[in-house]
Formats: C-alpha cells, structure tokens, sequence
C-alpha cells in the first residue's frame, strides 16, 4: 500500500512537473532567443525590446488561456480562478516593484536587461500555467 502512494505521488508529481515546463517549440521564447541573438540588438536597449516584446507575447498568451478557462469551467471554479488571477496580478506588481528596488541598488547597464528578463519571467510562468490548465481541461 504504501508502495502504491509513493508510485501515485511520483506520477503526480511528474506530471505537474512536465505540465509546467515549456511547451515544445515554444514560439515565444524562440523569438526572444532570435531577437536577443540579433545584432543590432546587442546593445542594452536592444535587449531590454527583446524582453519587453516577449513580456507582451506571453501576457497575450496568459490572457488568452485566462478566457478559455473562464468558457470552459463550471461557476464554481470560475471564481476560484478570478480570485486567484487577481490575486496574482497583486503580486505581480509587488514582485515588479520590489524588483525595480533591488535592481536599482545596482551600477551597471547589465542589471537594466537583467530586471526585464526578470519582469518577463514572471508573466512567462503564469502563461505556462494557464496553458496547462487548458490542456488538462482538454482531457476527456
């Protein structure tokens, strides 16, 4: 018996894992490594549009996935899911400004790209887990 939990919390395990992690040919993040492997946006600047413009790809991705949650759950779930999305938006902009703080403690034009690709990381995962709770809604 206690073999069979350990296997079935592995399993879950594993697949929460795997749900969460980038989706093959994630299109998104492909074009960031395009765009930051361009030259001409070798510079900070550069840089800093590269994340900016993923930021804003996966935002439409995390918003898109958001309303295809919201047509398929039952009203139940629906709240559940607008109050955490809410509740996530709150920490995002926490977690914007308390980066905004510590990058600032720093000297330098590395930590400006630095702080967007942090930024953008944050949008990236809510994105990604979206997405993965469409795809377990999709499972019959």
């Amino acid at each position: 018996m206690v073999a069979i939990r350990s296997i079935l919390a592995l399993m879950i395990a594993a697949m929460a894992s795997a749900a969460y992690a980038a989706p093959p040919g994630d299109a998104t993040e492909a074009a960031l490594d395009h765009c930051l492997a361009l030259p001409a946006n070798a510079s900070t600047a550069g840089q800093v549009e590269c994340e900016q413009a993923a930021a804003k790809a996966y935002d439409r991705r995390m918003n898109a996935s958001y309303t295809t949650l919201m047509r398929r759950l039952p009203p139940s779930a629906k709240g559940q899911l607008q109050r955490s999305q809410r509740a996530w938006l709150v920490y995002r902009d926490s977690e914007f400004n308390a980066q905004g703080g510590i990058y600032a403690t720093r000297q330098g034009t590395m930590y400006v790209p630095m702080q967007a690709d942090s930024a953008a990381t944050l949008t990236r995962d809510r994105a990604r887990l979206l997405e993965s709770y469409v795809r377990v809604m999709s499972i019959e």
